[in-house]
């Protein structure tokens, strides 16, 4: 992979993106450095200092460019973007991933940088990072986090030493209390970010990329959702109106964790919308977007007449006779089902469930995502693992795919965590 890291002025690159730089190193990428202005007066010493901080990053004076537009007057004109095309085809080079400013900041040169290399792309993936002394993190969008981990930020405090020229403007603000407050949104330590765009005709985010980021749940959902918005379907029992003689808070439960889990992390606008699966609007939002279906057959309508008819679906929930026969989770490929069992009282002791993310066959490059249970426990831990992909290290790991993934688990309501039986890839 080459990537390629564009900044505004010398440092910025390194301020925002010197953790996942060195990541991106670490991992094989082939890295370059393109810093687009030069201090009226500074020039020999402002890029003597860039060199140097980046050759701490593992990026060598090679590979470290000046584009010698002016400070303080970056524009994305003509004579910009042409210099910026010059430089590429020069180097020859062709970029998979371009690192570059985020538009929300407050600092002309920092939006028009980024107007610019968005100018010199064609289908390009990009990834924006924000300066601390300069963000509006109110508009900040990150989908991509990095931890600055001890030896990360060792070599991002020491490339940040090297520009002597710019000490007091650096300490102007507490960069350490600004990343602690992005790695909050992913519920890490402290942590750089970066919003994802992708230009028309720019492939699927590459799987490197996503491999790049430390956030289980950005990195779950980034593969689904982007930057769109995702609608969940909860439960329109079978029979409406009619007593429920079995508990529904499980799932409820789930729900609300889900919910507050986008609410929290996915900045700075939740993307999840809500219906009930006997909505009039079922088949318009399926033909437009990603969904999420929570429940089995017996609680939600979609899931019965829709997901288990899915060609590619192996496991569902299915039932018999609602109320006189417990659903159950059941392999269509085999034959084989799972029954809950229960104890005296109607308690369950033991439970099946489904997590699958499936290809909407009514939306192209959407998903279909289903947390089923044979009764809301494993629905509930379904939407658990959903609100938190990082709690559970053995099912997140089927998911690091493009592929189509359906996972079946069983749960017991006293053991600390569920139990993976059978993954399926599409």
């Amino acid at each position: 992979m080459q990537v390629l890291a564009i900044g505004a002025h010398p440092d910025d690159i390194e301020i925002g993106a010197a953790a996942f730089i060195s990541k991106a190193i670490n991992s094989g990428a082939e890295t370059y450095f393109l810093v687009l202005s030069d201090e009226s007066g500074r020039r020999t010493a402002r890029r003597a200092e860039a060199t140097r901080a980046a050759r701490i990053l593992g990026v060598p004076q090679r590979r470290v460019l000046f584009a010698g537009l002016h400070d303080g007057s970056l524009r994305a004109d003509q004579k910009s973007v042409s210099r910026i095309r010059e430089i590429i085809a020069e180097e020859g080079l062709k970029p998979d991933l371009i690192v570059t400013h985020s538009a929300a900041d407050s600092h002309n040169d920092h939006i028009e940088a980024s107007r610019i290399a968005h100018a010199a792309f064609r289908r390009c993936v990009f990834l924006h990072f924000s300066i601390y002394l300069s963000s509006e993190r109110e508009r900040f969008a990150p989908r991509i986090f990095v931890g600055v981990s001890d030896d990360r930020l060792a070599k991002k405090i020491e490339a940040l030493g090297v520009y002597e020229s710019q000490r007091s403007r650096l300490e102007r603000r507490d960069l350490a209390e600004y990343e602690a407050r992005l790695g909050m949104m992913a519920r890490m330590g402290r942590a750089e970010a970066f919003e994802v765009s992708r230009q028309d005709g720019a492939a699927d985010l590459p799987d490197q990329i996503l491999e790049l980021s430390e956030s289980p749940f950005h990195r779950f959902w980034s593969q689904i959702i982007e930057n769109k918005e995702i609608t969940l379907f909860y439960e329109a029992y079978t029979a409406p109106g009619a007593p429920i003689d079995w508990p529904t808070s499980h799932a409820g439960d789930g729900r609300d964790q889900l919910r507050q889990a986008f609410r929290d992390q996915w900045l700075p606008n939740s993307p999840l919308r809500e219906t009930g699966s006997a909505s009039s609007s079922v088949r318009q939002i399926l033909e437009s977007q990603s969904v999420i279906l929570v429940g089995g057959a017996v609680s939600n309508l979609i899931v019965r007449d829709l997901y288990n008819r899915f060609r590619d679906t192996v496991w569902a929930v299915d039932y018999e006779m609602p109320r006189l026969e417990p659903a159950y989770l059941y392999n269509r490929k085999s034959g084989i089902r799972h029954y809950p069992t229960y104890d005296g009282r109607g308690n369950v002791l033991q439970d099946y469930g489904v997590i699958s993310r499936m290809v909407n066959p009514y939306a192209a490059g959407e998903h279909v995502i289903c947390a089923a249970g044979a009764t809301g426990l494993g629905t509930r831990v379904a939407l658990e693992f959903l609100a938190d992909p990082g709690s559970s290290p053995e099912f997140l790991k089927n998911f690091d795919t493009r592929r189509s993934v359906q996972l079946m688990f069983s749960v017991d309501p006293d053991s600390p965590r569920p139990e993976v039986l059978d993954v399926c890839h599409g």
